[in-house]
């Protein structure tokens, strides 16, 4: 179809927010064009001061002869805009005007002008939700693109940050952007995630995780193969040490490839205080992450399997908590995880101010009733809430959701088996993560190589002086971080 008025009214006109306006070039009845954009996208501001009102009073327009002269000194400044396009694609002028440009359309030349004049109403930067901010900026990501690129660029204001857009979703039109550094980052990396995006065919993006189920190479794994973050000063940080970042038009949170276990039990607050302290946070999240995956089945085993393992003392005091409590030790674990998890559950999908307090007040109704009516021993509930509370020192809540999966198999292998269901479940945990690689770094790295640079910032924090290169196994065009 040609690129002229009519065709597009056919298109579009069915929408009563999208909006075909007849102007006459200088009050000029003879030069015509048509105005056209989506009501509620555009800055009116900017349509009616620097679009309409050159056009209507410019004297340098009222001077040309023809419409082809029109179009360039438009193009050229005429109107007060500092972002237009000539298109001649009927599809151009589409996508422009549903992503919030207007179109200026003349039909004899069968060309149109498209001005940026995108103005919807967009959030208020405020701190992040999800991430809590100890010691650094209180800014987040917003759903706008263009305001989440302008944060990034105020963090990193170098000439080397590069920014390459792409749409993805044939209906949505989801503007998708690549950050990386030019110079730092490594190329093969970049051509590969631009490679992945551009493979992705679908109708639409109606929510983050599309983005990332289409990306990551181990589709079956419940364990997060890229960091998700609503902080730009995290993104940042990931950005400078040669990752790349993606951030997607509509929505707040944005990725950073590649991704490594390591990471996700770092925060950007171990780097706010004394790296005394904050090696002892790391070293305490690691010894949590198998508190909170392997105690319960550990319980399993020494009272149901291995009672011989159990100091004597320890063992009468457990035998005494248990006496009356008709069901074994197994179904009392069971019941108390599925038990928590739908309360956890109950609490995320509940009002925000109800949902704060639903997980605390039913866990002491249930446990508490529970144990009144002897239904579960007290040391039970006891094991439970440690394995809860273990689980939320988990920074990323990606990794907090896949421990979960997991801790649920364990439990029920060392049900059947005893200590050699405990083992089985530990194996098959460990080789899954060693199966598990990101865009070609493995995803235990660096525990897998054993590289003495990469050990510096993982169970436990040096100096910052003494991070002089970059991570190797992102083979970054340049390694050196610092002098």
């Amino acid at each position: 179809m040609e690129l002229i008025s009519e065709n597009l009214k056919l298109i579009l006109g069915k929408s009563n927010d999208i909006v075909f306006t007849e102007i006459y070039i200088n009050g000029d009845e003879r030069i015509t064009a048509t105005l056209l954009f989506v009501d509620g996208l555009i800055d009116r501001n900017a349509v009616n001061n620097d679009i309409l009102k050159p056009l209507a009073e410019e004297s340098k327009l009222s001077k040309s002869k023809n419409i082809k002269d029109i179009i360039e000194l438009i193009n050229h400044g005429a109107v007060y805009y500092h972002a237009q396009k000539i298109r001649n694609n009927l599809d151009d002028v589409i996508n422009d005007v549903l992503t919030g440009n207007t179109a200026l359309i003349f039909d004899k030349e069968k060309t149109a002008l498209t001005f940026d004049t995108r103005g919807y109403e967009k959030r208020s930067i405020t701190e992040p939700t999800n991430e809590s901010v100890i010691k650094g900026a209180k800014d987040s990501f917003i759903e706008n693109l263009r305001t989440n690129t302008a944060t990034v660029r105020n963090k990193i204001q170098t000439k080397n940050l590069i920014i390459r857009e792409t749409i993805i979703g044939k209906q949505t039109l989801t503007p998708v952007a690549m950050v990386y550094m030019d110079g730092i980052t490594n190329i093969d990396l970049v051509n590969e995630v631009k490679e992945r995006l551009d493979k992705i065919d679908i109708e639409g993006i109606t929510s983050v995780g599309f983005i990332e189920e289409y990306i990551i190479e181990r589709k079956y794994s419940p364990f997060p193969q890229v960091i998700s973050t609503e902080r730009p000063d995290k993104f940042c940080a990931n950005i400078l040490e040669g990752r790349i970042g993606i951030i997607i038009g509509g929505y707040p949170v944005s990725y950073i490839i590649p991704a490594t276990l390591a990471q996700f039990f770092q925060a950007p607050e171990d780097y706010g205080q004394n790296y005394i302290n904050g090696s002892f946070i790391r070293i305490l999240r690691y010894v949590l992450l198998f508190i909170t995956l392997l105690l319960p089945a550990i319980y399993i085993v020494l009272v149901q399997f291995n009672q011989g393992m159990i100091p004597s003392e320890l063992a009468i005091s457990i035998a005494s908590t248990e006496e009356g409590v008709p069901f074994p030790s197994f179904i009392q674990v069971i019941f108390m995880v599925l038990a928590f998890e739908v309360l956890q559950e109950a609490g995320i999908r509940l009002p925000r101010i109800t949902g704060q307090i639903v997980p605390i007040v039913g866990a002491l109704i249930v446990g508490d009733a529970a144990v009144k009516a002897s239904m579960i021993s007290p040391i039970v509930v006891i094991i439970i809430a440690a394995t809860a509370v273990a689980s939320y020192t988990m920074p990323n809540d990606d990794v907090r959701l896949a421990l979960r999966v997991w801790r649920l198999l364990v439990i029920i292998l060392s049900s059947i088996l005893g200590l050699i269901g405990l083992s089985i479940g530990i194996i098959l945990f460990l080789h899954h993560l060693c199966r598990i690689e990101t865009f070609g770094i493995p995803y235990l790295s660096p525990f897998a190589g054993i590289d003495r640079e990469e050990l510096k910032d993982t169970l436990i924090r040096l100096p910052l002086s003494w991070y002089k290169k970059r991570p190797p196994t992102l083979k970054s065009a340049n390694k050196r971080r610092q002098k």
